[in-house]
C-alpha cells in the first residue's frame, strides 16, 4: 500500500515527520481527507484537530489555523501554533 509523507511544522519546530495511510486537516471550507494520490493542492487552514494514522496507531495535532500543500504524496502543514 502506498504511503504519504506527513510533515506538521510550526514557526519554531517540526513537529511530525512521519510515513502515514491518510490525514484529515481542517480545511477553511471544513475536514478534508488526504489518501494516497490525492491530487495537489495548497489550502488555508482553520483552527482545529489534524488527524491521521500511521504504523497502526490514530494520532491527532490541534492546530489553531494555517495552511497545507499536498504534492507527489507529501502532506506539509505550516501551522500557526500547535500541540501534540
Amino acid at each position: 500500500m502506498a504511503d504519504l509523507s506527513l510533515e506538521v511544522a510550526t514557526p519554531d519546530k517540526l513537529l511530525v515527520n512521519e510515513k502515514v495511510s491518510q490525514v484529515e486537516v481542517p480545511g477553511k471550507d471544513g475536514y478534508m481527507g488526504i489518501l494516497p494520490g490525492h491530487a495537489a493542492l495548497i489550502s488555508e487552514l482553520m483552527e482545529g484537530v489534524i488527524k491521521y494514522t500511521g504504523s497502526g496507531k490514530s494520532s491527532e495535532v490541534k492546530i489553531t489555523g494555517g495552511f497545507v500543500e499536498v504534492r507527489d504524496d507529501k502532506v506539509r502543514v505550516i501551522a500557526d501554533s500547535a500541540i501534540v
